[in-house]
């Protein structure tokens, strides 16, 4: 049986906690507040209220009790317990040294000034165990090779990013066309906010817009103007077009062909901010081997947790799994449950959120290993070194720096980027105590770039 403790709580009274475990990560906590705590609470706030209350035939201040409570009986008695129950919440979660990680389920039994308040709270936790098998383990570090085929392509990328619309003689659009158009798109017969632009070049076929948008303007002319009706899957990340068809009003301004810059010197003088092609070439070269160096340390980082994983088995609060699932859910566009109407469809989704439901579960366990092992070598962020990560988050978000900057003063989001900032501290201390063999790397870089 749970023990009982006494928390002092205002007016001179005791509150009673009591902690159960319901798993290593689950407690159950009863919590009871005697009535003359209750009661207390409840005439200062009829106090309160006396000295503002308007109330037609007495003066303010004046107002007696009994009127008092007829007039705003459910709103005091609603707002003394709501009160009451934060504040003993607060500080029997403070006695206990216990830190919820989710929304706290909370059943009340009993409620009232002659029985006081009785209640208890579900919360989740984060495990408390030992972090351990680092010792002897070996992962493998594989750089995959840069290709001259990945040279080329990277070259081609570029020169498209220089690539100039040249205009052609005829009047119908073809695929693979450059068409300069203007649009309005509009849904349930209201324009769509962010869905318009006077000019715009597309590519056709390029997929730039969802289907059928671009096969509808195969065969249009120049000056000729069309409505497009482009129907977004329920399962869209914007609330404001999920599940609706939007019809944009187009006008087909220009019609040309791509016309790429030679590939040669002057191309590498006039845009790679290099003497010659040769040289453009190696300077390329190095920064596709810089980053595959990089993409092998990041595999070295994902195969350290991953091993670390394995080897602490944990159980994980499913709050916190949930909150992960969800992130990712919108990331990737789809709504993290509900049905659609549509059985294969549904399949289809049912099938993405288990996964991402798996990677969210390694995401969380992954970060309770480092969080634990950060603990274990009294790993800590400096204050410098928060600042320092909130200032990179500003600079990335200009837009938004204000309202990020405001969000960042709060203590506790200094306290998450600080246990992030310990997570990639631990992290690196893993590396740097695990052996790291070479090896073979499954792909080229122009292998991976084929398939990526």
């Amino acid at each position: 049986m749970p023990g009982v403790h006494k928390v002092l709580v205002g007016h001179g009274a005791f509150v009673e906690v009591t902690v159960e475990s319901l798993s290593s990560v689950k407690k159950r906590l009863g919590i009871a507040l005697p009535p003359e705590e209750v009661r207390a609470e409840i005439d200062q706030a009829y106090r309160g209220l006396q000295q503002h209350a308007r109330i037609k035939g007495f003066r303010p201040g004046r107002v007696p009790r009994p009127i008092l409570e007829r007039h705003y009986g459910e709103q005091v008695r609603s707002e003394v317990i709501g009160r009451l129950i934060e504040d003993s919440y607060a500080r029997a979660l403070a006695e206990h040294n216990l830190r919820a990680v989710t929304r706290p389920e909370i059943s009340a039994e009993e409620i009232g000034p002659e029985t006081g308040l009785r209640y208890s709270v579900t919360i989740e936790i984060k495990p408390e165990f030992e972090v351990a098998g680092w010792d002897g383990l070996e992962v493998e570090r594989a750089v995959a090779p840069v290709s001259e085929d990945s040279v080329d392509r990277h070259l081609e990328r570029l020169r498209e990013s220089f690539a100039q619309m040249a205009r052609v003689d005829r009047d119908g659009v073809e695929r693979g066309d450059l068409v300069e158009i203007g649009y309005t798109g509009v849904v349930e017969g209201h324009a769509l906010p962010g869905a318009s632009a006077p000019s715009r070049i597309i590519e056709i076929g390029s997929q730039t817009f969802p289907p059928p948008f671009e096969e509808e303007l195969v065969g249009r002319r120049r000056g000729e103007s069309v409505h497009i009706a482009v129907p977004y899957p329920p399962h869209h990340h914007s609330a404001d077009i999920a599940g609706k068809t939007v019809t944009f009003r187009v006008e087909v301004k220009e019609i040309g062909r791509k016309e790429l810059p030679p590939l040669d010197d002057d191309f590498a003088k006039d845009h790679g901010e290099c003497g010659s092609l040769a040289e453009l070439r190696a300077k390329i070269r190095t920064a596709l081997a810089e980053a595959a160096e990089r993409e092998a340390d990041e595999r070295v980082r994902a195969a350290v947790v991953e091993r670390m994983v394995e080897r602490n088995p944990i159980e994980i609060p499913d709050g916190l799994i949930e909150r992960r699932f969800e992130t990712l859910a919108r990331e990737v566009g789809i709504a993290p449950g509900g049905s659609t109407g549509k059985p294969e469809l549904d399949a289809q989704l049912d099938e993405i959120r288990a996964e991402l439901r798996r990677r969210a579960r390694a995401f969380v366990h992954g970060a309770l290993v480092l969080e634990r092992l950060a603990a274990q070598q009294s790993i800590t962020a400096t204050e410098a070194e928060i600042d320092d990560r909130i200032a990179q988050v500003l600079r990335a978000a200009p837009r938004e720096r204000e309202r990020l900057a405001e969000i960042y003063r709060a203590p506790e989001s200094r306290r998450e980027i600080g246990e992030r900032l310990a997570q990639e501290k631990a992290l690196a201390w893993l590396v740097a105590h695990v052996t790291i063999t070479p090896g073979t790397a499954p792909n080229s870089i122009a292998a991976a770039e084929k398939t990526s």
